[in-house]
């Protein structure tokens, strides 16, 4: 049985939902009328009167009972919250205020009735599982209000509005036991049976819905038993599955589960076995919501066989969960390297060995799962010899990816060794699965008694969806990990951890043209990863260029960085010319790139120095921002190596002479010396070898193969090169093949072990929707230009059907049939052909016309019959695999025989073919097999109805066949009296024989009679010498006593010798624990020591790696320097120049001051002056009473006065009135003056 998850499917029809919880509607009393009640059956009508003038938002019903629960009908004549405006809502409510009852499982039918046509009336139905939380169920858009309220629609009569519904509950107990002590609210190990009483009242109803248990809880989730009908391939089936159910209202955590169950559908009549199923997986937490089987039995087998009844289902469900606890959290980095919650061992990344990264971001973190019965788990385990089973942990959220751990706790070998344990990595936002992440992580199993023992391991990948989990198979070992004293498992817990780091990236892929292309490739926490490249490789994801797929590759080389370009290994042989470059993300033009090729298959690949670690990681060079560094791969050009090399290798013509020289060489004898060279050479060149040359080579191949033991590789390759000839094969190479399969055995059956395992790996490919290409995968020496010439003719095969796919195939079974020591094997491998899909009539009708024509051709006109082109010999193993084909039990097969024997009619046109064939039809069909009975009585009507023709013949043969029956009859009924003659005279002898048996019963009663006297002699004669062995035995056991006393003496000496000796040993014990002990010291010391001389080698690397950074420093600081002292030379010849000049110019300032001192010393002697008018002015303002007008000139006189003494005087004492004084007093002030 296959498992299958269940998803929920989004149909037209709108599905139920709860009402509004908040709308709680007024009291009301709307009478329901019950027309028919049965125990868990109702039908009832809910009559609303004038419900046009109704204006309240919400009505209810009385409560009616269904089998014990209280029901009512809930509607919102507007429409409640939920809805569209313009529609009615409705709902069915379960649970009276004064119960508490309301745990059910109910289907129900709404219908708004329609009292004029009941046709019209609008209905809805469905199923729910009524609980304490979730109490209604209906619809919020039930119907359009405008077309219920319509006077002329018939759904109102005098206003009154009518409701009918139909309820069936499910009659149903669970019965639920579990080893959980009192007061313990979960179950970890228990069993649940759900009992079903009542399954024909709801058996049309599961055709569509599914019955649905309650919920019962399991560690921290509630699950539930889904049961429902499937239909799968054209048949009924039951199906069973287990479902975490959310019965709060409002859940507070996500609840989750992982558990080991088993469904049973109990058998209730005596003598039929219960059906089981079992299987495991984490119900929520990222997990599933739904397990189970959707074939779990076929339906016939579940009402037929005794499973169903008096409507009676028993279903039972048995469950082994683990207790566990889980959580996550980011991982802070400090100052020392160190980071909060990290395992103190192991390394991965950071200067610290303790540290994962350097500092704290969303796309790292740490998970911590702790398992509480983990050895209740593998003894369960190992009881049901269960092996690879895993154990999910929940889903947790690091950056943009998803994780979870992943444990195999009986590893994943088949004899139990290692524990597994990996890391599983899903991208839950991209649906298409196209993703791809670069991770570092650490997986570790903790010692709790000293957490530097636990066991940890780190690496780091590249996750797809392909390649989703990584880990270790053989993480450590069973042994180690159970071992009491080892600490790894400490009161039957086990704890899992596992540390995350998430390149946080973008990329993206420009195409210029169909072979050039630009990748940008940029790492925004790049710094985090700086110290993990000095061990490992950070990878991008691929890109695909004209059919090559290529990856990026970056890594740290002593102190340079280095980058190159990788292929994937499984792609075809390409040559590529790329560029690569660094980005400066602040000056782009100072980019740096460096050119390079590839070549994928010889790995010709040169790494890139692009620069020192250093100067990328300088804050002003640019290259790294924000921690983001950008790396930009430009292919220039890409082709096939083989197009580059041999452009016209597809375009060779065999001439004359070279099919003459090679048949000359198939003549030859070859050495085993040269015959495996010669077979290499062969082999390499079939796949690009001429149409003319193919016999000759092919003989070679099969030649040289046979001499150095390669017959299966030359099977293969032969094989796939006529797979690319289809039909297209020459009447010579068939009869090359056939020869060659008739005389050496040895290729034959290798010829039919590569068809048979050819025909398993395409039933494979189609199960997996992939169809395969047998030269890419199976031909592994074929060059590159014939494997293209594989794809693209497989490519053709694909659009079309498989008819010259396999006809090679097939016209080499068809021409085994005729050696005897392959026949059976050749028509098994031919009847899984057909059964599989891959031989049809189109293909054996062609196979036979190409056998008419190496008949036709190698036969002389004497030799060919006048009816048929073919032999005695070939018809013969035709007919018996025809015949062998009928007898199959295969519906594919046993059309394709049908259609077999028609192409055989039309083929083998003879009169005495026809009778063979319709004879043996008839005998097979006259068989007592009763399968072979059917299949062939079938036949003979198909051909009758096709050939009228073959009516009459086959009468005639079954009416012999029936006169040869009679015969056969009335034979048996003559033997079947004799024997009952036979039978009479035997019971004669029998009683005459009891006779006499019963004579010498009573002569043996007499001799038993005389037996029993002697007997009791024999008991006296007994009894006297038990009487003397008991006085025997007195006297022995008094000797024995002595001999004892005897013992315990010499006991007693011996444990005094023992006593002796073993203080002797524990004084040597005690001796060797001191020794013990002083060498572990002294081990200890040496350890220490040990410990001491690398931390003080590892200081001085470290200082040997500072002193070469400074170094390093000093001379980019000599080399500054130096320029700066050319730079600083040429500026002082300047500033010497600049000094010159100054020079010039002081010496002309200075004749210039001289004039000025000039100026001064006149301008001191006008200042006398003026001081003086200024005196003589001050004198004049006291004696003259002037007005305001006057008043306020004077004063502007007198500060223009002032103003002069502080500045040079003015030759024109006019101007500088008009300048500083307004026209309108300068008149009166020039008089003044």
């Amino acid at each position: 049985m296959k498992n299958h998850r269940v998803k929920t499917l989004k149909t037209k029809t709108p599905k139920p939902i709860s009402s509004p919880l908040s709308e709680t509607p007024p009291a009301a009393d709307y009478t329901v009328n019950v027309d028919c009640s049965e125990d868990f059956h109702s039908v009832c009508k809910w009559v609303i009167p004038d419900f046009r003038k109704i204006k309240s938002r919400s009505l209810y019903s009385r409560y009616f009972q269904v089998s014990g629960y209280d029901f009512r009908f809930l509607m919102y004549p507007k429409g409640d919250s939920l809805s569209v405006p313009g529609h009615i809502s409705l709902y069915l409510q379960v649970n009276d205020p004064c119960s508490s009852n309301c745990d059910c499982y109910a289907c129900y039918k709404i219908v708004i009735v329609n009292v004029v046509d009941e046709t019209k009336s609008l209905s809805k139905e469905s199923v729910y599982r009524f609980s304490k939380n979730r109490k209604s169920i209906g619809w919020c858009e039930f119907a359009v209000s405008n077309t219920v309220l319509d006077a002329n629609s018939g759904f109102l009569k005098d206003g009154v509005l009518t409701i009918s519904g139909e309820i069936r509950v499910l009659d149903e107990k669970m019965e639920f036991s579990s080893d959980c002590s009192e007061g313990m609210s979960y179950a970890l190990n228990g069993k649940v049976t759900w009992s079903i009483r009542n399954y024909g009242l709801l058996k049309q109803m599961v055709k569509t819905q599914k019955i649905i248990s309650s919920a019962f809880r399991v560690w921290e989730a509630y699950l539930g038993v889904n049961l429902s009908k499937s239909m799968v391939n054209g048949a009924e089936n039951l199906s069973l599955f287990l479902d975490i159910k959310d019965i709060e209202k409002n859940p507070v955590i996500d609840r989750s589960c992982w558990c080991l169950f088993r469904i049973s559908v109990l058998s209730q009549k005596p003598g039929v076995s219960h059906v089981s199923r079992e299987y495991y997986g984490r119900f929520g937490g990222g997990g599933d919501t739904s397990l189970g089987w959707t074939e779990f039995m076929k339906i016939s087998d579940f009402f037929d066989e005794g499973y169903v009844v008096d409507d009676n289902v028993l279903v039972s469900v048995s469950f082994n969960a683990i207790q566990e606890s889980s959580f996550s959290f980011r991982i802070e980095g400090v100052s020392s390297g160190k980071c909060k919650g990290m395992i103190n061992c192991g390394y991965l990344g950071g200067k610290s060995k303790y540290g994962l990264v350097k500092r704290c971001d969303d796309y790292t973190g740490k998970i911590i799962w702790k398992i509480e019965n983990f050895s209740r788990l593998k003894d369960i385990l190992k009881k049901k010899k269960m092996k690879g089973l895993c154990v999910k942990s929940r889903r947790f959220r690091i950056g943009n990816m998803e994780v979870r751990i992943l444990v195999y706790p009986r590893g994943q070998s088949q004899k139990p060794i290692h524990l597994s344990t990996f890391l599983e990595v899903l991208d839950p936002g991209n649906s298409s699965g196209d993703w791809s992440s670069f991770i570092v992580y650490q997986l570790a199993v903790m010692n709790g008694k000293m957490i530097e023992k636990s066991v940890v391991k780190q690496s780091a990948e590249r996750c797809s969806n392909a390649t989703k989990n990584h880990g270790w198979s053989e993480f450590m070992t069973l042994t180690s990990l159970f071992d009491q004293d080892s600490g790894f498992i400490g009161h039957e817990t086990a704890v899992f951890t596992a540390e995350v780091h998430i390149l946080k990236e973008t990329f993206m892929t420009t195409e210029s043209s169909d072979n050039a292309c630009s990748v940008t490739w940029k790492m925004e926490n790049f710094l985090s990863f700086k110290e993990i490249m000095l061990s490992r490789r950070i990878l991008s994801r691929f890109f695909e260029i004209g059919g090559c797929k290529l990856q990026i590759g970056i890594y740290q080389s002593s102190a340079n960085i280095c980058a190159y370009l990788g292929s994937d290994p499984l792609i075809d042989n390409f040559w590529v010319n790329y560029r690569i470059t660094i980005v400066n993300q602040n000056d782009p033009a100072k980019s740096l790139c460096k050119e390079s090729s590839l070549c994928t298959k010889a790995y010709f690949n040169a790494d890139l120095q692009l620069m020192k670690v250093s100067d990328m990681l300088d804050t002003d060079a640019g290259f790294v921002v924000h921690e983001t560094i950008t790396l930009v791969c430009e292919i220039l050009d890409c082709c096939p190596w083989f197009e580059f090399f041999e452009p016209e290798t597809g375009n060779m013509e065999a001439e004359p002479s070279d099919c003459q020289f090679l048949s000359a060489v198939c003549q030859m004898d070859i050495n085993n010396e040269e015959c495996k060279k010669t077979f290499s050479e062969v082999s390499g060149v079939l796949g690009s070898t001429p149409y003319e040359a193919l016999q000759s080579v092919i003989h070679l191949l099969f030649k040289s193969a046979s001499q150095c033991q390669c017959i299966p590789r030359a099977v293969n390759v032969v094989r796939a090169r006529l797979e690319l000839l289809g039909a297209e094969i020459s009447p010579d190479l068939l009869d090359l093949l056939g020869s060659t399969m008739n005389s050496q055995h040895e290729i034959a059956e290798a010829m039919l072990r590569e068809i048979d395992s050819v025909f398993a790996l395409d039933e494979k490919c189609k199960l997996l929707d992939v169809t395969p290409c047998p030269l890419s995968k199976e031909v592994p020496y074929l060059d590159s230009g014939t494997r293209l010439a594989a794809n693209s003719s497989h490519r053709e095969d694909e659009s079309g059907s498989h008819v010259h796919h396999h006809f090679s195939d097939i016209f080499i079974l068809i021409d085994m049939l005729s050696i005897p020591s392959l026949t059976i094997e050749a028509s098994g491998v031919f009847e899984r052909g057909v059964a599989h899909g891959y031989i049809d009539n189109q293909v054996v009708a062609l196979v036979l016309e190409k056998h008419a024509q190496r008949f036709s051709a190698n036969s002389t006109a004497r030799e060919k019959n006048a009816e048929s082109l073919f032999s005695e010999e070939f018809f013969t193993p035709v007919l018996a695999l025809a015949e062998t084909l009928s007898l199959s039990i295969n519906s594919q097969v046993h059309n394709f025989v049908k259609m077999f024997y028609v192409t055989l009619f039309e083929v083998f046109s003879g009169e005495s073919y026809h009778t063979r064939m319709l004879r043996g039809l008839v005998d097979l069909a006259t068989s007592p097999v009763e399968n072979s009975l059917e299949m062939n009585l079938d036949m003979l009507i198909f051909l009758v109805h096709r050939e009228h023709g073959f009516a009459r013949p086959v009468l005639k043969m079954v009416g012999d066949a029936a006169k040869h029956d009679n015969a056969d009859h009335s034979a048996i009924s003559h033997r079947l009296r004799c024997l009952e003659e036979k039978i009479i005279h035997i019971g004669k002898e029998k009683r005459a024989e009891l006779s006499n048996m019963s004579s010498e019963k009573a002569t043996l009663l007499e001799r038993l009679t005389e037996t029993e006297a002697a007997l009791l002699h024999y008991k006296s004669e007994m009894e006297l010498e038990r009487d003397h062995f008991t006085c025997e035995k007195t006297e022995l056991c008094a000797h024995i006593q002595d001999i004892e006393t005897q013992l315990e003496q010499l006991c007693s000496k011996h444990k005094d010798h023992v006593a002796k000796h073993c203080m002797e040993k524990r004084d040597y014990q005690d001796h060797l624990y001191h020794v013990e002990t002083q060498l572990s010291h002294l081990k200890s010391l040496k350890h220490q020591e040990l410990k001491k001389l690398l931390k003080e080698k590892e200081v001085l690397a470290e200082r040997l790696r500072h002193a070469e950074a400074n170094l390093e420093v000093s001379d980019r600081k000599l080399k500054k320097y130096a320029s700066k002292v050319v730079i600083q030379e040429e500026e002082q010849q300047t500033q010497l120049d600049e000094i010159w000049q100054l020079k010039q110019k002081v010496e002309q300032i200075e004749i210039v001051k001289q004039d000025k001192e000039e100026e001064v010393a006149h301008y001191r002697a006008c200042t006398y002056d003026l001081e003086a008018k200024l005196n003589d002015c001050q004198m004049m303002r006291g004696q003259v009473h002037l007005n305001n007008v006057g008043l306020m000139a004077l004063n502007c006189f007198l500060g223009c006065l002032c103003y002069q003494l502080k500045n040079p005087p003015c030759r024109n004492i006019s101007n500088f009135l008009k300048m500083h004084i307004g026209r309108r007093w300068n008149s009166m002030l020039l008089y003044m003056v």
